[in-house]
């Protein structure tokens, strides 16, 4: 299977994905950048989601979920779905810590109980704006 970012580009995630032990902040950037490009998502969006998850990156993961259901993104290939599936449940049986992963995990609740509409208005926002907003 070809992995293909949200560019529409090929695109491997699995050394950055390694690269988060290390240098968290490169390679979470590059993460954001290939996998979740103006709500466009690939097949290596779906791939990482697994290892997103179990690595706490909420917020990426419920980008990832969000934009899964907009119409012009490719459906999980039937190769990822149960791994995807599973990731989802992991995420929403951790309980999270920080702002960024609360936000995340309301989001990825909010979709997988097919409150799809609710789930991209959470994501809309980042947390230092809503915070800003409500303070």
């Amino acid at each position: 299977m070809d992995l293909i970012s949200g560019y529409g580009t090929p695109y491997d995630p699995f050394p950055a994905l390694e690269r988060l032990k290390t240098d968290h902040e490169l390679a979470i950037n590059e993460l954001w950048e290939n996998l979740y490009h103006q709500g466009d998502v690939g097949t290596a969006s779906y791939a990482a989601v697994p290892i997103l998850a179990q690595k706490g990156e909420l917020s990426l993961v419920a980008a990832i979920e969000v934009a899964r259901h907009k119409d012009h993104n490719p459906e999980i290939p039937s190769e990822l779905v149960t791994g995807y599936n599973q990731a989802l449940v992991f995420a929403l049986e951790t309980m999270p810590t920080t702002e960024e992963q609360f936000q995340g995990y309301y989001t990825i609740h909010a979709s997988v109980n097919g409150q799809h509409q609710l789930a991209k208005a959470l994501n809309l926002l980042s947390v230092s704006e809503i915070l800003v907003e409500y303070e």
